[in-house]
């Protein structure tokens, strides 16, 4: 079958799979004009992207100077499937535009929508992660979307927004409706599926755009937006790199580049900053020393080490907890918990031993387990705060609480641990002037407080100290 026809017949399935006519699938809807712009905080750069289904790029005007048209980034698409087992192309008919923010600018302004530039001390961060819907054929997951008690996501996203954060961290995994939801499951019927532009718009676009109108985002790669998923979407509407063939995931061929990123720092004022680590591709088995992974994630990890010199307050964040309390996978530990990390702590070990990273770092930041956590060591290793809860199913089979008896704190160095296991967000609020403490909060779904600890360190020890008001 000629190439063209054979990717006509795959989007047609796909089409009539999801409800909608091959004429949307090609052409802009006329009558559904969509335009969203945002600002994504990159290595050492504010870039204002815009994705649209007009004809041409929306222009900018910055501060009192004449209009500008945004540049294309990328043109509408239909993506080749990049292996024959693939269920459908990845449709994009959409472009996405671009423009880096000019150095002394203050405000910019497209269409009717204004920006400020990015505060450099910030004082309030928002934290999300693990935010989409999850549809996955392969482990008979089926959430049901078209709840707003099921996938709280659009809920959260309302109820942070009266947070009135500076800055909005999303800690990855922001795709997640991989597969077609069944006939009998009226939770997620006519829900779009694949890595095209429909699910994404579905999954973050839409639900986000209260606080994608007029907050800046830094962006933590997860899992599902590796090559091998979700990553043309990241790469395209996400990534704060410049476009380049060899990263937009669209040929397996390139996934060595696709599926990699150096760390970078996000500054939050003079004394601290995120170091943003991608961790998308990390494997679920412990990687051997002469891997290619592993060697390009100990240089990765010597490089974000590098970084964090240059701040007194730092804040590692990637997708994988390298340090978490979960349920042993061990049958015949009987769901006992453990502290457990993965292949990326493996590497880390053999730096920084069991510390996994030096003492330049008072906190590390994650997502990936569907929970919210704050624990802090009885020995030197940084904070971990995980915050997985942003609206993807939960964890644990349903388990309430992890609760920890003092011993089983002590066989896990565990020095204090609060936890939350349903769905919500997290903050963390600047506390001195110098930005060397932080408070971190963790909110259920409705806005409310579920606990906070400060973090803070002391000769070389970082501590998350809980605060009870």
């Amino acid at each position: 079958m000629p190439k063209f026809k054979k990717i006509l017949t795959v989007v047609m399935i796909h089409v009539a799979l999801i409800g909608c006519s091959i004429t949307d699938v090609f052409k802009n809807q006329s009558t559904n004009t969509f335009t969203q712009v945002y600002q994504v905080i990159g290595d050492h750069q504010v870039i204002i992207r815009a994705i649209t289904n007009t004809n041409e790029c929306p222009s900018i005007a910055w501060d009192s100077l004449p209009a500008e048209p945004l540049k294309i980034r990328a043109n509408p698409s239909l993506v080749p499937l990049r292996k024959k087992s693939d269920e459908v192309a990845s449709n994009f008919p959409i472009k996405t535009c671009e423009i880096i923010w000019p150095k002394g600018v203050l405000q910019a302004k497209i269409n009717n929508q204004v920006f400020t530039a990015p505060k450099e001390e910030v004082n309030r961060i928002l934290i999300l992660a693990d935010t989409g819907c999850r549809l996955k054929a392969a482990d008979n997951a089926f959430q049901d979307c078209n709840d707003a008690q099921k996938w709280p996501f659009e809920k959260i996203v309302l109820q942070a927004a009266k947070m009135n954060p500076d800055l909005v961290v999303h800690v990855g995994d922001i795709h997640y409706r991989e597969s077609p939801c069944p006939p009998d499951q009226l939770g997620c019927k006519n829900s779009p599926w694949g890595y095209g532009f429909d699910t994404w718009k579905a999954d973050f676009f839409d639900p986000a755009k209260p606080l994608l109108d007029n907050k800046p985002w830094v962006f933590v790669r997860g899992n599902h937006e590796s090559c091998q998923r979700a990553g043309q979407g990241w790469h395209r509407f996400i990534d704060d790199q410049s476009w380049d063939d060899k990263k937009n995931c669209n040929n397996p061929q390139n996934d060595q580049e696709g599926n990699y990123r150096s760390p970078y720092a996000v500054g939050l004022g003079k004394s601290a900053q995120i170091i943003v680590f991608d961790s998308a591709n990390i494997p679920s088995k412990e990687l051997k020393n002469d891997d290619h992974a592993f060697n390009l994630y100990f240089k990765q990890i010597e490089l974000a080490e590098r970084l964090a010199k240059n701040k007194s307050f730092n804040i590692f964040s990637n997708h994988h907890p390298i340090s978490i309390v979960t349920p042993s996978k061990i049958k015949s530990d009987n769901g006992k918990f453990v502290l457990s990390g993965n292949a990326l702590s493996t590497v880390m070990e053999k730096i920084n031993a069991n510390a996994l990273l030096s003492s330049s770092f008072n906190a590390t930041l994650h997502g990936h387990i569907h929970v919210a956590e704050a624990i802090d060591y009885q020995f030197p290793r940084p904070v971990s705060l995980i915050s997985g809860n942003g609206g993807s199913a939960l964890e644990f089979n349903g388990l309430k609480e992890i609760s920890l008896s003092a011993e089983q704190k002590k066989e896990m160095n565990i020095e204090n641990i609060q936890t939350f296991l349903n769905f919500g967000f997290a903050t963390l609020d600047r506390k001195d002037k110098d930005g060397l403490q932080w408070l971190f909060t963790e909110f259920n779904v409705d806005g409310q407080k579920v606990f906070s600890c400060l973090i803070a360190s002391h000769n070389g020890k970082s501590s998350c100290t809980k605060v009870n008001n």
